[in-house]
Protein backbone atom coordinates (compact mmCIF):
# COMPACT_ATOMS: atom_id res chain seq x y z
CA UNK A 1 0.00 0.00 0.00
CA UNK A 2 0.93 3.78 -0.93
CA UNK A 3 -0.17 6.90 0.07
CA UNK A 4 -2.54 8.07 -2.70
CA UNK A 5 -2.77 11.33 -4.38
CA UNK A 6 -7.04 11.99 -3.68
CA UNK A 7 -8.81 10.76 -6.19
CA UNK A 8 -8.46 13.13 -8.60
CA UNK A 9 -4.74 12.51 -8.81
CA UNK A 10 -3.47 15.93 -8.22
CA UNK A 11 -0.17 16.63 -8.05
CA UNK A 12 1.17 19.72 -5.87
CA UNK A 13 4.50 21.19 -4.97
CA UNK A 14 5.07 19.78 -1.82
CA UNK A 15 6.44 21.80 1.16
CA UNK A 16 10.08 21.66 1.54
CA UNK A 17 10.56 22.40 4.75
CA UNK A 18 12.44 20.18 7.78
CA UNK A 19 12.38 19.95 11.68
CA UNK A 20 14.94 22.79 12.11
CA UNK A 21 13.46 24.90 9.65
CA UNK A 22 9.67 24.78 10.72
CA UNK A 23 11.50 25.89 14.29
CA UNK A 24 13.19 28.77 13.10
CA UNK A 25 10.36 29.47 10.79
CA UNK A 26 8.17 29.81 14.23
CA UNK A 27 11.14 31.92 16.50
CA UNK A 28 10.72 34.05 13.39
CA UNK A 29 6.86 34.57 13.87
CA UNK A 30 7.17 34.29 17.74
CA UNK A 31 8.96 37.44 17.03
CA UNK A 32 6.72 39.36 15.31
CA UNK A 33 3.58 38.40 17.46
CA UNK A 34 4.83 39.22 20.90
CA UNK A 35 4.12 43.29 20.33
CA UNK A 36 0.73 42.17 18.45
CA UNK A 37 -0.76 39.76 21.28
CA UNK A 38 -2.39 42.31 23.37
CA UNK A 39 -4.13 43.72 20.17
CA UNK A 40 -5.07 40.13 19.04
CA UNK A 41 -6.46 39.44 22.03
CA UNK A 42 -8.83 43.01 21.79
CA UNK A 43 -9.90 41.93 18.38
CA UNK A 44 -11.34 38.81 20.06
CA UNK A 45 -10.25 36.63 16.70
CA UNK A 46 -7.00 36.11 14.87
CA UNK A 47 -6.58 39.68 12.38
CA UNK A 48 -6.59 38.66 9.08
CA UNK A 49 -2.66 40.00 8.65
CA UNK A 50 -1.50 37.19 11.37
CA UNK A 51 -3.65 34.52 9.00
CA UNK A 52 -1.30 35.49 6.38
CA UNK A 53 1.53 35.39 8.30
CA UNK A 54 1.08 31.61 9.15
CA UNK A 55 -0.09 30.76 5.54
CA UNK A 56 3.23 32.80 4.49
CA UNK A 57 5.55 30.65 6.73
CA UNK A 58 4.25 27.62 5.34
CA UNK A 59 4.38 26.35 9.02
CA UNK A 60 0.20 25.54 8.96
CA UNK A 61 0.72 23.13 6.17
CA UNK A 62 3.36 20.92 8.44
CA UNK A 63 0.71 18.49 9.67
CA UNK A 64 -0.82 18.25 5.88
CA UNK A 65 -0.25 14.95 3.69
CA UNK A 66 2.64 15.50 1.47
CA UNK A 67 0.47 13.68 -1.47
CA UNK A 68 -1.92 17.17 -0.57
CA UNK A 69 1.39 19.07 -0.99
CA UNK A 70 1.88 19.16 3.04
CA UNK A 71 5.01 18.75 4.72
CA UNK A 72 3.79 16.08 6.77
CA UNK A 73 6.71 16.59 9.74
CA UNK A 74 6.40 14.78 12.68
CA UNK A 75 3.81 15.06 15.60
CA UNK A 76 6.31 15.98 17.73
CA UNK A 77 7.33 18.75 15.38
CA UNK A 78 3.91 20.29 15.61
CA UNK A 79 3.58 20.24 19.08
CA UNK A 80 7.04 22.24 19.62
CA UNK A 81 6.15 24.92 16.66
CA UNK A 82 3.01 25.37 18.64
CA UNK A 83 4.46 25.89 21.63
CA UNK A 84 7.30 28.08 20.04
CA UNK A 85 4.58 30.68 19.13
CA UNK A 86 2.80 30.54 22.82
CA UNK A 87 5.83 31.98 24.25
CA UNK A 88 4.68 35.36 22.59
CA UNK A 89 0.64 35.05 22.00
CA UNK A 90 -1.60 31.82 23.72
CA UNK A 91 -4.21 33.28 21.18
CA UNK A 92 -2.35 32.77 18.27
CA UNK A 93 -0.55 29.88 19.30
CA UNK A 94 -3.93 27.47 20.23
CA UNK A 95 -5.32 28.72 16.73
CA UNK A 96 -2.03 27.74 15.11
CA UNK A 97 -3.01 24.12 17.27
CA UNK A 98 -6.41 23.77 15.76
CA UNK A 99 -5.58 24.67 12.28
CA UNK A 100 -2.35 21.88 12.65
CA UNK A 101 -4.83 19.37 14.32
CA UNK A 102 -7.39 19.25 11.56
CA UNK A 103 -5.28 18.93 8.92
CA UNK A 104 -4.49 15.86 10.34
CA UNK A 105 -8.15 15.39 10.74
CA UNK A 106 -9.14 15.87 7.75
CA UNK A 107 -6.92 13.40 6.50
CA UNK A 108 -9.11 10.47 8.09
CA UNK A 109 -12.03 11.63 5.86
CA UNK A 110 -12.91 10.27 2.75
CA UNK A 111 -10.14 10.76 0.21
CA UNK A 112 -13.13 12.40 -1.63
CA UNK A 113 -13.95 14.77 0.94
CA UNK A 114 -10.05 15.65 0.94
CA UNK A 115 -10.21 16.19 -2.65
CA UNK A 116 -13.25 18.34 -1.96
CA UNK A 117 -11.43 20.61 0.73
CA UNK A 118 -7.85 20.50 -1.16
CA UNK A 119 -8.73 19.67 -4.42
CA UNK A 120 -9.14 23.44 -4.82
CA UNK A 121 -7.20 25.13 -2.55
CA UNK A 122 -3.95 23.22 -0.82
CA UNK A 123 -4.09 25.84 1.64
CA UNK A 124 -7.80 25.32 3.09
CA UNK A 125 -8.32 24.92 6.67
CA UNK A 126 -11.02 23.84 8.97
CA UNK A 127 -11.69 24.23 12.65
CA UNK A 128 -14.86 21.95 15.19
CA UNK A 129 -17.13 22.21 17.35
CA UNK A 130 -16.22 18.68 19.40
CA UNK A 131 -18.80 19.40 21.73
CA UNK A 132 -21.44 18.11 19.95
CA UNK A 133 -25.00 19.74 18.79
CA UNK A 134 -28.34 18.79 17.62
CA UNK A 135 -29.20 15.46 15.96
CA UNK A 136 -28.97 15.22 12.00
CA UNK A 137 -31.34 12.94 10.03
CA UNK A 138 -30.22 10.27 7.96
CA UNK A 139 -31.25 10.89 4.04
CA UNK A 140 -30.45 9.17 0.92
CA UNK A 141 -27.00 10.14 -0.23
CA UNK A 142 -26.12 11.81 3.02
CA UNK A 143 -27.38 13.48 5.89
CA UNK A 144 -29.95 16.26 6.63
CA UNK A 145 -29.39 19.21 9.18
CA UNK A 146 -32.67 21.40 9.65
CA UNK A 147 -31.22 23.87 12.02
CA UNK A 148 -28.77 24.37 15.16
CA UNK A 149 -26.35 25.90 16.98
CA UNK A 150 -22.78 24.14 18.01
CA UNK A 151 -20.54 26.22 19.87
CA UNK A 152 -16.54 26.62 20.53
CA UNK A 153 -15.11 26.65 16.98
CA UNK A 154 -11.37 28.52 17.38
CA UNK A 155 -10.30 30.06 14.48
CA UNK A 156 -13.66 29.64 12.59
CA UNK A 157 -13.12 33.23 10.84
CA UNK A 158 -10.46 31.98 8.39
CA UNK A 159 -12.00 28.26 8.11
CA UNK A 160 -12.62 27.33 5.05
CA UNK A 161 -14.42 23.98 6.43
CA UNK A 162 -15.98 23.56 10.04
CA UNK A 163 -16.44 19.94 11.09
CA UNK A 164 -19.85 19.50 13.44
CA UNK A 165 -20.36 16.66 15.40
CA UNK A 166 -23.47 14.95 15.58
CA UNK A 167 -25.55 11.64 16.22
CA UNK A 168 -26.76 10.46 13.29
CA UNK A 169 -29.33 6.49 12.84
CA UNK A 170 -26.89 3.53 12.51
CA UNK A 171 -26.71 2.57 9.39
CA UNK A 172 -28.73 -0.78 8.86
CA UNK A 173 -29.55 -0.90 12.75
CA UNK A 174 -33.43 -1.65 12.77
CA UNK A 175 -33.72 -0.20 16.29
CA UNK A 176 -32.77 3.22 15.01
CA UNK A 177 -29.78 2.85 17.09
CA UNK A 178 -27.85 6.33 16.99
CA UNK A 179 -24.45 7.36 17.19
CA UNK A 180 -22.09 10.44 16.96
CA UNK A 181 -20.78 11.36 13.34
CA UNK A 182 -18.49 13.82 12.32
CA UNK A 183 -19.86 16.48 9.28
CA UNK A 184 -17.90 18.29 6.98
CA UNK A 185 -19.59 21.53 6.06
CA UNK A 186 -18.28 23.87 3.79
CA UNK A 187 -18.01 28.32 4.30
CA UNK A 188 -21.20 29.85 2.97
CA UNK A 189 -23.28 27.01 5.07
CA UNK A 190 -22.96 28.25 8.54
CA UNK A 191 -23.40 31.39 9.82
CA UNK A 192 -20.52 32.69 12.57
CA UNK A 193 -22.22 33.73 15.74
CA UNK A 194 -20.00 36.32 17.47
CA UNK A 195 -20.50 35.38 20.98
CA UNK A 196 -16.52 34.76 22.11
CA UNK A 197 -15.90 37.77 24.90
CA UNK A 198 -13.85 35.64 27.60
CA UNK A 199 -11.01 36.96 29.63
CA UNK A 200 -8.40 33.67 28.41
CA UNK A 201 -7.27 32.49 24.88
CA UNK A 202 -9.51 35.94 24.09
CA UNK A 203 -7.77 36.14 20.50
CA UNK A 204 -9.20 33.06 19.72
CA UNK A 205 -12.20 33.63 18.14
CA UNK A 206 -13.90 30.27 19.40
CA UNK A 207 -17.15 31.40 18.05
CA UNK A 208 -20.25 29.32 17.86
CA UNK A 209 -21.72 28.49 14.17
CA UNK A 210 -25.05 28.41 13.57
CA UNK A 211 -26.81 26.14 10.25
CA UNK A 212 -30.01 25.69 8.76
CA UNK A 213 -31.17 23.51 5.72
CA UNK A 214 -27.50 21.81 5.45
CA UNK A 215 -26.87 18.73 3.78
CA UNK A 216 -23.87 16.51 3.83
CA UNK A 217 -23.05 14.23 1.35
CA UNK A 218 -22.26 10.12 2.96
CA UNK A 219 -18.31 10.68 2.18
CA UNK A 220 -18.34 13.97 4.58
CA UNK A 221 -19.45 11.87 6.81
CA UNK A 222 -17.30 10.44 9.47
CA UNK A 223 -17.39 7.90 12.03
CA UNK A 224 -16.09 9.14 15.73
CA UNK A 225 -16.12 5.56 16.48
CA UNK A 226 -13.56 4.93 14.00
CA UNK A 227 -11.64 7.99 14.62
CA UNK A 228 -11.34 6.52 18.07
CA UNK A 229 -10.02 2.93 17.15
CA UNK A 230 -8.05 4.01 13.75
CA UNK A 231 -10.27 2.29 10.82
CA UNK A 232 -11.37 5.53 9.07
CA UNK A 233 -11.06 5.65 5.33
CA UNK A 234 -8.71 8.09 4.77
CA UNK A 235 -6.41 6.69 7.41
CA UNK A 236 -6.64 3.18 6.03
CA UNK A 237 -4.71 4.87 2.75
CA UNK A 238 -1.84 6.00 4.45
CA UNK A 239 1.42 4.23 5.90
CA UNK A 240 2.70 6.76 8.61
CA UNK A 241 1.00 5.69 11.64
CA UNK A 242 -0.40 9.04 12.91
CA UNK A 243 -3.32 8.59 10.68
CA UNK A 244 -4.28 5.66 12.26
CA UNK A 245 -3.87 6.78 16.05
CA UNK A 246 -6.72 6.77 18.35
CA UNK A 247 -7.78 10.43 18.61
CA UNK A 248 -8.55 11.04 22.18
CA UNK A 249 -5.01 10.10 22.37
CA UNK A 250 -3.47 12.54 19.95
CA UNK A 251 -5.98 15.38 19.49
CA UNK A 252 -5.38 16.92 22.76
CA UNK A 253 -1.35 16.94 22.38
CA UNK A 254 -2.09 19.97 19.99
CA UNK A 255 -4.12 21.68 22.73
CA UNK A 256 -1.67 21.08 25.45
CA UNK A 257 1.60 22.32 23.72
CA UNK A 258 0.53 26.14 23.67
CA UNK A 259 -0.08 25.79 28.05
CA UNK A 260 3.74 24.89 27.76
CA UNK A 261 4.75 27.86 25.64
CA UNK A 262 2.51 30.53 27.90
CA UNK A 263 4.30 29.08 30.94
CA UNK A 264 7.70 29.62 29.55
CA UNK A 265 6.25 33.01 27.83
CA UNK A 266 5.27 34.15 31.76
CA UNK A 267 8.91 32.83 33.35
CA UNK A 268 10.32 34.97 30.29
CA UNK A 269 8.81 38.05 31.11
CA UNK A 270 9.01 37.45 34.97
CA UNK A 271 12.72 37.00 34.73
CA UNK A 272 13.03 40.61 33.00
CA UNK A 273 10.72 41.99 35.28
CA UNK A 274 12.83 40.05 38.63
CA UNK A 275 15.87 41.30 37.18
CA UNK A 276 14.75 45.33 37.18
CA UNK A 277 13.06 45.62 40.03
CA UNK A 278 13.47 46.49 44.02
CA UNK A 279 11.28 45.03 46.97
CA UNK A 280 8.95 48.14 47.56
CA UNK A 281 9.59 48.03 51.51
CA UNK A 282 13.10 46.48 51.91
CA UNK A 283 14.63 48.14 48.58
CA UNK A 284 17.07 44.92 48.43
CA UNK A 285 16.99 43.84 44.65
CA UNK A 286 14.24 41.25 44.09
CA UNK A 287 16.26 38.85 42.50
CA UNK A 288 18.43 37.95 45.74
CA UNK A 289 15.58 37.24 47.46
CA UNK A 290 15.70 33.60 48.27
CA UNK A 291 11.85 33.08 47.97
CA UNK A 292 11.62 34.20 43.99
CA UNK A 293 14.91 32.24 43.60
CA UNK A 294 13.26 29.12 44.57
CA UNK A 295 9.88 29.78 43.12
CA UNK A 296 11.71 30.67 39.56
CA UNK A 297 13.80 27.32 39.85
CA UNK A 298 10.77 25.45 40.75
CA UNK A 299 8.41 27.05 38.05
CA UNK A 300 10.98 26.28 35.28
CA UNK A 301 11.08 22.25 36.40
CA UNK A 302 7.21 21.89 36.49
CA UNK A 303 7.60 23.41 32.66
CA UNK A 304 10.27 21.17 31.95
CA UNK A 305 8.55 18.16 33.64
CA UNK A 306 4.85 19.20 31.38
CA UNK A 307 7.18 19.20 27.98
CA UNK A 308 8.84 15.97 28.59
CA UNK A 309 5.54 14.18 29.69
CA UNK A 310 4.11 15.92 26.42
CA UNK A 311 6.58 14.74 24.07
CA UNK A 312 6.18 11.15 25.60
CA UNK A 313 2.76 10.74 25.14
CA UNK A 314 2.85 11.92 21.21
CA UNK A 315 5.71 9.39 20.86
CA UNK A 316 4.39 6.84 22.80
CA UNK A 317 0.98 6.79 20.51
CA UNK A 318 2.37 6.97 17.52
CA UNK A 319 4.67 4.19 18.49
CA UNK A 320 1.98 2.04 19.65
CA UNK A 321 -0.08 2.44 16.56
CA UNK A 322 2.52 1.36 14.46
CA UNK A 323 3.04 -1.56 16.48
CA UNK A 324 -0.64 -2.25 17.82
CA UNK A 325 1.07 -2.92 21.33
CA UNK A 326 -1.04 -1.80 24.25
CA UNK A 327 -2.82 1.03 22.56
CA UNK A 328 -5.77 0.98 25.44
CA UNK A 329 -2.87 1.53 28.07
CA UNK A 330 -1.47 4.15 25.79
CA UNK A 331 -4.80 6.02 25.43
CA UNK A 332 -5.65 6.32 28.84
CA UNK A 333 -1.93 6.98 29.82
CA UNK A 334 -1.90 10.32 27.58
CA UNK A 335 -5.27 11.24 28.56
CA UNK A 336 -3.72 11.69 32.62
CA UNK A 337 -0.57 12.89 30.81
CA UNK A 338 -2.11 15.55 28.85
CA UNK A 339 -4.25 16.81 31.82
CA UNK A 340 -1.07 16.43 34.05
CA UNK A 341 1.28 18.42 32.02
CA UNK A 342 -1.44 21.35 31.79
CA UNK A 343 -1.44 21.38 35.16
CA UNK A 344 1.98 21.72 35.89
CA UNK A 345 2.28 24.86 33.41
CA UNK A 346 -0.75 26.22 35.31
CA UNK A 347 0.95 25.85 38.46
CA UNK A 348 4.08 27.30 36.74
CA UNK A 349 2.67 30.21 36.16
CA UNK A 350 0.74 30.76 38.97
CA UNK A 351 3.48 30.50 41.35
CA UNK A 352 5.66 33.00 39.57
CA UNK A 353 2.25 35.71 39.12
CA UNK A 354 2.01 35.80 42.77
CA UNK A 355 5.45 36.24 43.39
CA UNK A 356 5.18 39.35 40.41
CA UNK A 357 3.92 42.08 42.35
CA UNK A 358 0.55 44.04 42.56
CA UNK A 359 1.71 45.92 39.58
CA UNK A 360 1.43 42.79 37.45
CA UNK A 361 -2.82 43.22 37.56
CA UNK A 362 -2.23 45.98 35.24
CA UNK A 363 -4.21 45.28 31.57
CA UNK A 364 -0.88 45.90 29.63
CA UNK A 365 0.82 43.41 32.06
CA UNK A 366 2.50 39.98 29.42
CA UNK A 367 2.24 37.94 32.95
CA UNK A 368 -1.05 38.52 33.82
CA UNK A 369 -2.05 37.55 30.05
CA UNK A 370 -0.19 34.39 30.09
CA UNK A 371 -1.64 33.95 33.12
CA UNK A 372 -5.23 34.01 31.97
CA UNK A 373 -4.17 32.25 28.96
CA UNK A 374 -2.97 28.91 30.69
CA UNK A 375 -5.89 29.08 32.86
CA UNK A 376 -8.61 29.12 29.94
CA UNK A 377 -6.53 25.98 28.75
CA UNK A 378 -7.16 24.22 31.72
CA UNK A 379 -10.67 24.57 31.16
CA UNK A 380 -11.22 22.94 28.26
CA UNK A 381 -12.94 19.42 28.93
CA UNK A 382 -10.09 17.30 27.54
CA UNK A 383 -8.07 18.41 30.77
CA UNK A 384 -10.62 17.66 33.14
CA UNK A 385 -8.08 16.73 35.86
CA UNK A 386 -10.05 14.42 38.09
CA UNK A 387 -11.55 12.88 35.63
CA UNK A 388 -8.48 11.92 33.00
CA UNK A 389 -5.89 11.49 36.03
CA UNK A 390 -7.82 8.90 38.15
CA UNK A 391 -9.11 7.20 34.71
CA UNK A 392 -5.70 5.90 35.18
CA UNK A 393 -5.86 5.28 37.86
CA UNK A 394 -8.93 2.90 37.51
CA UNK A 395 -7.26 1.00 34.98
CA UNK A 396 -4.18 0.24 37.36
CA UNK A 397 -6.60 -1.14 39.40
CA UNK A 398 -8.09 -3.61 37.33
CA UNK A 399 -11.60 -1.47 36.65
CA UNK A 400 -12.42 0.07 33.19
CA UNK A 401 -11.14 3.26 33.30
CA UNK A 402 -14.53 4.99 31.93
CA UNK A 403 -12.89 6.76 29.07
CA UNK A 404 -15.41 6.95 25.93
CA UNK A 405 -13.67 10.51 24.89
Amino acid sequence: MIDQKGPSMKTFTTLDITHEEALYRARLLREKLSSRAFDIADQRRLPDDVFAMFLETGLIRISQPRSWGGAQLPLTTHIEVIGEIARACGSSAWTMGVFLSHNWNLTLFDPLAQDDVWGPNPEAVACTSAVGGPPAQRVPGGAFIRAGRWTFLSGVHHADWIIVNSTLEREGAPDGTRELFSLLVPKGQFRIVDDWKTIGLAGTGTCSVELEDVFVPEHRILSFAAQQNGTTPGGSHRLDPIYSAPLDATWPAYLAAPAIGIARGAVDAWIERTGSRNHAYTGMPASAEFQRQFKLGEAEAQIDAADEILHRATAAVVEATKTQVDVPEIRSRNRRDFAFAVRLCVNAVESVFLTSGASSLSESNVIQRHWRDVHAIAQHAMFEYERSVSAWGRRRLGVDDGLTF
